[in-house]
């Protein structure tokens, strides 16, 4: 029976170990993110691994050997617990999937609904882990936050795409 499991790779390598466990036989599955990030030269459009340093495989290991993984280039080894492979549950790769663009691979992700006064935490940017205050939509990219800073409340105006919701 095919089982999918987690492979950990190496930093920044994830495409390098999905290229070379589908020369091996391995089906794979290698999310992606399209992120806006600054960079010197402006805002610029990049596409990062949805989940850093993991790729999925599909095989059946009564059939093809889990063993090659780990010294496949790219490759730290299969994600394990308790010395076996972990299984990844066939719904959350549905869930990736459906998410998938289908031309390009690139996965979308929802933004939390947001509501006048829920707390929120800033995931990325020069605010990164800071907790604050969601106060109005600014457009439909960026949010206008409530933020206390050195004990004084402050407004501040981040992509709607750093936030999480405080839990």
């Amino acid at each position: 029976m095919e089982v999918w499991y987690a492979v950990h790779t190496k930093p920044r390598s994830e495409a390098v170990a999905r290229e070379h466990l589908e020369r091996q036989g391995f089906r794979c599955l290698f999310p992606r993110l399209r992120r806006t990030v600054r960079t010197s030269e402006g805002l610029r459009a990049r596409i990062e691994s949805l989940f850093p340093r993991y790729v999925f495989i599909l095989t059946d290991a009564a059939v093809q050997s889990l063993a090659p993984v780990r010294s496949t280039r790219g490759c730290v080894g299969l994600v394990r617990f308790g010395g076996e492979p972990a299984r990844v549950p066939e719904s959350v790769i549905r869930s990736i999937r459906s998410r998938m663009d289908a031309d390009d691979g690139v996965t979308t992700l929802d933004l939390p609904d947001l509501v006048p006064g829920q707390r929120v935490r800033i995931t990325d940017g020069a605010l990164c882990g800071i907790e604050a205050i969601f106060r109005t939509l600014e457009g439909s990219e960026r949010v206008r936050l409530l933020i206390d800073f050195l004990g004084q409340a402050r407004e501040a105006v981040v992509p709607r795409a750093h936030l999480a919701v405080h839990v």
